[in-house]
């Protein structure tokens, strides 16, 4: 009976969501949790990922206030602009080197939207490939780091490896496919990027911003290069050095220094981070993280015996499967990675299966971006 409900009121909230859009899902998922804590214990709260979360877009506003991100965007505007459109795969591979880099996308929106590179439609496509499958894969993005915590604690440290050749091969691939899109849906690709850049400030770029590169470059090597410990400390493997720290500690406080640095080097004020584009976005996906993982861990710590039960006397059937992809079309590929690869990872130690499970879900997120879309144009009819 719990597991009718509380999954039947978790589909309900994402799918509510979609409508109201903003906060909604993370206080929604809130209400949900109050009323099923009448029936059941709730799991503790998602400390260790609201903790990551928080010290990321910390990071992400700190580098938006220093100019960082438009820097970005005029080096990949003045390299598109160089090379011809049958050089499309060394453009995609580019752009998936410094979404890489950065840990962000949002920036590459108003690089492609520029009306100069809009003669180069069909360069559209690979791009917007490249940045979301290096999105997955970037040690500084939110899902890149929930990847590399998640799959440390499991034993799995070539997970990251494989996801990155998986995405890589994608996004080169999505260069020849590129001329098998018909213009019309290339043109409502470039208006939906559009739409998008239009919703950024961009800060102006300040000089000697390339000293940030080094900063992102030591902070990425430091997350690739650690694992943790029997005893929850955290080891640098390259240097054997042990930090007193849990896992995903260490990865928050490396955040939280390289933004204080970058603050501190370009005399960035704290008024500028916090009112930064990013920093708005992240507040608003904290409480929805919140909420929302809140509410699955607690479903899954309950029905947790049953699911494994089920996984492993294989009575799943069809109706399962496709109710199972519209929960994963619905939610955040962070907070799926975060709760539901661990039970994968116990069920199914392969790597290969589980990297091809993770690229193949966060392939399904512009379909929810179509279907929110939809629902908005809906909403503005009325």
């Amino acid at each position: 009976m719990m597991c009718t409900i509380g999954w039947a009121m978790l589909l309900i909230v994402l799918i509510t969501s979609l409508y109201l859009d903003g906060i909604s899902l993370g206080l929604l998922s809130g209400l949900g949790l109050g009323l099923l804590t009448f029936l059941v214990q709730p799991a503790p709260p998602p400390n260790d990922l609201m903790l990551l979360q928080a010290t990321w877009f910390l990071l992400m506003a700190t580098l938006e206030a220093t100019g960082f991100f438009c820097l970005m965007t005029n080096k990949c505007k003045i390299f598109v602009g160089q090379i011809k459109n049958h050089y499309g795969i060394l453009i995609a591979l580019f752009c998936y080197g410094l979404v890489f880099l950065t840990g962000d996308k949002k920036w590459l929106y108003r690089s492609v939207c520029d009306p100069n590179c809009k003669g180069k439609a069909r360069l559209l496509f690979p791009i917007a490939v490249a940045g979301h499958m290096a999105l997955l894969a970037s040690p500084l993005s939110i899902s890149g780091i929930l990847l590399i915590v998640v799959a440390g604690n499991n034993g799995l440290p070539n997970l990251v490896g494989m996801i990155v050749i998986l995405t890589v091969g994608i996004t080169a691939a999505s260069s020849w496919y590129a001329y098998l899109i018909p213009d019309r849906w290339l043109n409502k690709l470039y208006a939906s990027f559009n739409s998008v850049a239009k919703d950024e400030i961009v800060a102006q770029s300040k000089n000697k911003i390339q000293l940030l590169f080094s900063l992102l470059v030591v902070a990425e090597l430091l997350f690739l290069n650690t694992q943790p410990k029997p005893n929850g400390s955290t080891q640098l493997s390259s240097i054997q050095k042990i930090f007193p720290v849990q896992f995903p500690i260490f990865f928050a406080l490396v955040m939280l220094s390289t933004a204080a640095v970058a603050m501190l080097w370009f005399k960035i004020k704290p008024a500028e981070v916090l009112q930064s584009h990013r920093f708005k976005l992240g507040i608003q996906q904290l409480f929805i993280f919140l909420g929302l993982a809140w509410l699955v861990d607690s479903l899954l710590s309950h029905d947790k015996i049953y699911w494994i039960k089920m996984w492993w006397d294989g009575k799943m059937h069809y109706g399962f499967y496709l109710i199972a992809a519209l929960y994963m079309v619905l939610m955040d590929i962070s907070i799926i990675i975060w709760l539901f690869s661990a039970l994968l990872i116990e069920a199914d130690g392969r790597i290969v299966t589980l990297a091809l499970w993770l690229v193949a879900v966060h392939s399904l997120a512009p379909i929810r971006f179509w279907i929110s879309h939809v629902i908005k144009g809906y909403k503005h009819k009325e």
